[in-house]
């Protein structure tokens, strides 16, 4: 049985009508190295629970009315199948106006919710924390593949901001140098002044921003749950500036945390997930207040 995000509450758990909704999404198709994100959705609403509700960064606590969704079928039928039905119930919740935090599972489930924010809102750009550019064209034969979500965006057509990125191959540097993709790499945003490569990042972005965190983007120190651990990732607090500043400055309409692996016996890796999640939520909560204190500094 599914369980739910934070401490249960019968009047915003179960509810439709709650600001916020977090989706389950189990998606466990292409995985490369190591397996587990299917257990993931499941341990992260888990770890949720142990929470604090307080911000010490923002100072309040957000008052956080959280619907948690029914996990989506991502293990029967075909790829396309299962990623139709990703986008089918990410829609609702987008086209009535809530903010909805999905939590995967693979990074190819980025591709149908970004498709079903397009839908609810319109154009939006996309800011992708991670380690890896997942801008193949295929990997391992499938373009379904978690290696090549960012390509399949860009492909559509959306500006997508790659932010973290320490790992790619010879055929995704050609096309970021060939159609001059703004990449932030996490050599310049572990070494370089803050405000450099966060302007970077926002000046990559439009008015409308879907967020997707790849877990990888943090340090394996911080995350040694995840499938294809980079070292050299962002740390804890430099990730925060980046978000609150793209909450601050732009509509971010919807998120997702993709690409935990639950290791047995430490759960440390969906903790800081949940954490990541709470913050999120917290910024957009509070997105007014962010981006008054942005312009006065």
């Amino acid at each position: 049985m599914m369980g739910h995000f934070l401490e249960f509450d019968p009047g915003a758990s179960c509810n439709p009508c709650s600001p916020y909704a977090v989706l389950p999404l189990p998606y466990e198709r292409s995985a490369s190295y190591m397996r587990g994100t299917a257990r993931a959705p499941a341990a992260i609403l888990d770890a949720s629970v142990q929470t604090e509700l307080y911000d010490e960064e923002l100072g309040v606590s957000p008052g956080l009315a959280v619907q948690t969704l029914p996990e989506v079928d991502c293990a029967t039928g075909s790829d396309a199948d299962a990623l139709e039905r990703i986008r089918a119930a990410a829609l609702p919740a987008m086209s009535a106006g809530r903010f909805l935090l999905s939590l995967g599972g693979e990074h190819t489930v980025t591709v149908p919710l970004v498709r079903a924010a397009v839908k609810a809102f319109g154009p939006v750009s996309v800011l992708q924390v991670d380690a890896h550019a997942d801008l193949r064209d295929t990997y391992e034969g499938s373009a379904y593949s978690h290696a090549c979500a960012m390509r399949r965006l860009v492909d559509y057509g959306l500006r997508v901001a790659h932010a973290g990125i320490r790992s790619l191959c010879s055929e995704e540097a050609r096309l970021i140098a060939g159609r001059g993709l703004p990449v932030i790499w996490a050599r310049d945003a572990v070494s370089g002044p803050d405000g450099e490569w966060i302007a970077k990042a926002l000046g990559a972005l439009g008015p409308r921003v879907y967020v997707t965190v790849d877990i990888d983007g943090l340090d394996p120190s911080l995350v040694p749950g995840t499938g294809t651990p980079e070292p050299g990732g962002l740390g804890w607090y430099p990730l925060l500036r980046l978000l609150r500043a793209v909450f601050g400055a732009r509509e971010v309409v919807a998120a997702d945390i993709v690409e935990v692996v639950p290791v047995p016996g430490m759960v440390v890796s969906e903790f800081v997930a949940a954490r990541l999640a709470v913050k999120m939520l917290a910024y957009h909560r509070l997105r007014d207040r962010i981006r008054t204190d942005c312009a006065e500094s």
